[in-house]
């Protein structure tokens, strides 16, 4: 999904280029129009922007200085500017910008600008073409340096004792780390829901990597990133703000302009892996930093914030508070390493409902031996582990086998060095054999509570902003995945939805109440009444006034 921002002063100018890329089809393409520099600013600092159009003279502030604010904000994003017939030499002076790809007359017509802003989407399309670097990353796999960085993060997340900043500075320079220990951090996951065509372990080891490059290349923009492969299903990224000692601000003004940056960048990388690798992935990010020692808490919190909640297995963008509200999740470090890894490569897959929990199952057994281990000490560790993967999943999900008299968990209770290894895991396997079949029920049910909210949010807020961004956000989803899922679901597109809603509530208006026209207009979402009218008239074949006149004869 493109967004396309467009900003003149003059409301008839504006308003009908909105009107014409409304109508024009695009593919993929959002439009939002703004009256000032004030509002533009408004929207960048809300949204990425990808294409802006816009007035070069305006009151207040003129479009050198909108250059400038959003160059600060989205470095790729591409600018086209309108001009006036005695604006060259101010027009000449902002296309040295590297972000202005053109300049145009205000009277050279609709065409011309439809043609500039398609030739600005083919320009991004090929910026952000990775195919070619696809091809590289498997031409050259990591070496030994980007090995022993991916390992010394994933040591920090799962790190029990902690030393001083100064020895985690030690350790972040000499594998050429880019962090400052005394920094806080701001952790996102990129969470892969489906993986499609690749089916290989070696395939999707590449992919996990190619994802983990395209998540640093573009948050590198305007911080310091670094990604690596958290687990089989997930990327973290850790971002910091860039050293910039000439830039006027203290650390919480960088920190405020990183964390916007990040949250508005998460959708060009969810865009960029369904493009360049036809991978379907959610982004989950903090609102917030957290220190060093604070992340595997962190990390967990933003892996949970999906489970469960609707839309699953669709390609989210989440925002979570990390604020300290309650202790993070403590872990043990009783159990061999190699089976806690197992174990939670297991119930990550059950709390996604998805088949891969058999075989997560069964490389924990074969780890264990065909009779399992023969140290009882090692036996006992075991299947404390696998009991606690079993009853964390069930918590999380919010199952209660008990009292659905589905499942009995009462045999956990005599589980110990004695039992069979063939009867224990036999159990477990029925066990979560079940929360598997109950997820696959929830998954069912998902769509229709995220049709539900949607349609809710609609037609609770007729006369406010129900822009596709706006409304992608209250369901925490991709703006353009949640077109197309839209679309395929209910057989019609979003705005034909928002358009009936307001035929809906205007009819209600005229015939239910005395409403005035300029009132109803309003109330439904239009600022110009004429246009309202217009609307009106096309849907219905009649004005609003000959509606209301016409159904009290």
């Amino acid at each position: 999904m493109r967004r396309m921002l467009i900003v003149d002063d003059e409301p008839l100018i504006a308003d009908g280029l909105h009107a014409y890329f409304g109508k024009a089809e695009l593919e993929d393409l959002e439009v939002i129009k703004v009256y000032s520099a004030s509002e533009a600013i408004e929207w960048l600092n809300l949204v990425k922007i990808d294409i802006v159009l816009s007035d070069i003279c305006m009151p207040g502030m003129d479009g050198m200085a909108l250059i400038q604010e959003i160059g600060d904000r989205w470095p790729r994003c591409k600018i086209i500017l309108l001009t006036g017939h005695n604006e060259f030499d101010y027009a000449h002076q902002a296309i040295r910008n590297p972000c202005v790809v053109d300049y145009l007359l205000k009277t050279e017509g609709m065409d011309r600008i439809r043609s500039v802003v398609e030739q600005t989407l083919e320009l991004l399309a090929s910026e952000q073409d990775f195919h070619t670097q696809a091809q590289w990353f498997r031409d050259k796999l990591p070496r030994a340096l980007p090995q022993l960085q991916k390992q010394l993060l994933f040591d920090i997340v799962r790190r029990s004792e902690w030393k001083d900043r100064l020895s985690l500075q030690e350790e972040f320079e000499a594998v050429h780390l880019p962090f400052r220990a005394e920094l806080a951090v701001l952790p996102l996951l990129l969470r892969i829901e489906e993986w499609r065509s690749y089916e290989s372990d070696s395939d999707r080891s590449l992919i996990r990597y190619a994802a983990a490059n395209i998540a640093e290349e573009l948050l590198g923009d305007k911080s310091v990133a670094k990604a690596f492969e958290l687990d089989r299903q997930t990327v973290a990224c850790f971002v910091q703000p860039q050293a910039d000692p000439l830039r006027p601000g203290g650390e919480a003004e960088r920190w405020a302009r990183t964390v916007r940056f990040v949250h508005g960048t998460m959708e060009s990388v969810q865009q960029a892996c369904g493009e360049c690798l036809h991978l379907s992935v959610s982004l989950i990010a903090g609102e917030s930093p957290v220190g060093w020692s604070e992340l595997y808490g962190a990390l967990s919190r933003l892996g949970l914030s999906v489970v469960g909640s609707p839309g699953l297995g669709m390609e989210k963008l989440v925002r979570v508070d990390l604020t300290p509200a309650s202790a993070p999740p403590s872990r043990s470090e009783a159990y061999p390493a190699m089976s806690e890894l197992l174990l939670d490569n297991l119930k990550q897959e059950l709390l996604q409902g998805r088949e891969d929990w058999a075989p997560a199952l069964r490389r924990w057994m074969e780890a264990a031996g065909a009779e399992g281990p023969q140290d009882p000490f090692v036996k006992l560790r075991l299947i404390g582990g696998i009991g606690e993967c079993l009853l964390q999943t069930l918590q999380e999900l919010g199952l209660s086998p008990e009292q659905d008299g589905e499942t009995d968990l009462t045999p956990m209770l005599r589980f110990g060095v004695h039992t069979g290894w063939a009867e224990l895991l036999a159990f477990y396997e029925a066990a979560f054999r079940w929360i598997v079949s109950r997820r696959s029920d929830t998954y069912k049910s998902s769509e229709l509570q995220v049709l539900s909210a949607i349609h809710s949010y609609i037609k609770g807020h007729l006369k406010e902003d129900l822009s596709l961004t706006r409304i992608a956000q209250e369901v925490s989803l991709n703006p353009s995945y949640l077109s197309r899922w839209y679309k395929r679901v209910t057989g019609k597109g979003l705005s034909d939805y928002i358009l009936e809603k307001k035929i809906e509530r205007s009819k209600e208006l005229l015939l239910g109440s005395s409403a005035k026209m300029y009132e109803i207009s309003e109330e439904v979402g239009f600022s110009d009444q004429h246009y309202f009218f217009r609307f009106f008239k096309k849907a219905v074949g009649c004005t609003p006034q000959e509606f209301r006149d016409g159904r009290k004869l």
